[in-house]
């Protein structure tokens, strides 16, 4: 099958991880960014798109024809800001050819709402609260799919938990965006005593205690691996804008074979191999004791990544959503 993916080639979105799982399933794709070609960078394009109506219209035309050259069965969209004219154009081009929408962000992202002013095929989201709304509400054909991991980029390194940690040194990791929200929840770890080393991409208002722990350094590929495992715990604060959804990171941690501690959110207890209670919290009072606890406690912790680990391969890779994905939009063929 012929699959066209508009998204971010960027190693380690999404897209770069859906890409490899339909490639490993056996089919072909093409990874289009909408700036690709264009003589300007990609904050100038956004923001152009954003305030120029005839700019926009511009590139998603221009964005669907080079979609539709492609021959495509299948056109997957992950961005959430382009031109509905761009579903348009390949729906009146290729009537016959599914073209679906993947949400995978929170629902704060959603731009000006272009995903659903366009009439995509399907819509699939993380988030139950969306799917629901987009599905019950507003009438469209909207299914739900959980994020996954990579098995072939986040992999667990080969060397037993205890002596990766003892190598790290790390007690408490948090990577990510650090916007202010997230910041403020690692400044009461720190405020607490909690050893924490801080990665990620800086955000706005960085206040001086969390730029105290912060590396520098953005996590990706064998060194984000190695950091995660090597960490005692993996600290995963999510988006206040996550109203029962997870981010892509909580499968990736427990991918790599990382002890995980985040938010409690409804969908974990479809998600985890073990007890939700157990690698959850619901406040920061309730997160800073278990730190407490599972730092002084090695044993079962490695016990519990090991078996989220040996759960998350089994079930929540980027291959099963994909097929997954197939089957709902009635295009799954088993690899033999």
């Amino acid at each position: 099958m012929n699959v066209v993916i508009v998204g971010s080639p960027a190693f380690d979105s999404l897209e770069y991880h859906l890409s490899a799982s339909f490639r490993a399933l056996g089919h072909r794709v093409s990874l289009l960014d909408v700036t690709d070609g264009l003589p300007v960078s990609a904050k100038i394009n956004y923001w152009a798109s954003r305030f120029f109506e005839s700019y926009d219209r511009a590139i998603g035309q221009r964005m669907a024809d080079r979609i539709v050259r492609l021959q495509p069965d299948l056109v997957l969209v992950v961005y959430r800001n382009v031109h509905p004219i761009l579903v348009e154009h390949i729906k009146r081009q290729r009537p016959d050819v599914p073209v679906v929408q993947v949400n995978p962000d929170a629902l704060s992202n959603l731009e000006k709402q272009q995903i659903i002013a366009a009439d995509f095929d399907y819509y699939f989201s993380k988030e139950p609260y969306l799917v629901r709304a987009l599905r019950d509400r507003a009438g469209l054909n909207a299914h739900y799919l959980p994020e996954g991991f990579n098995p072939r980029v986040h992999q667990k390194p080969p060397v037993e938990k205890a002596f990766a940690e003892w190598m790290t040194t790390i007690d408490v990791l948090v990577f990510g965006n650090l916007y202010p929200y997230r910041a403020r929840m690692i400044e009461l770890l720190m405020r607490a005593g909690v050893n924490v080393a801080v990665y990620g991409t800086e955000g706005p208002y960085l206040r001086a205690a969390v730029r105290s722990g912060f590396r520098q350094q953005y996590l990706i590929g064998p060194e984000k691996n190695r950091l995660l495992y090597g960490a005692k715990i993996v600290f995963n604060n999510f988006h206040y804008a996550e109203i029962t959804s997870v981010n892509q990171k909580y499968f990736e941690i427990n991918g790599i074979g990382a002890f995980q501690l985040c938010d409690y959110k409804p969908t974990i207890e479809e998600y985890t191999g073990v007890a939700v209670d157990r690698v959850t919290y619901h406040t920061m009072d309730e997160a800073i004791d278990k730190i407490r606890y599972y730092l002084a406690r090695p044993d079962e912790r490695h016990e519990l990544a090991a078996q989220q680990y040996d759960h998350f391969q089994a079930h929540h890779t980027f291959d099963r959503r994909v097929e997954q994905l197939l089957r709902t939009v009635s295009l799954y063929v088993p690899v033999l």
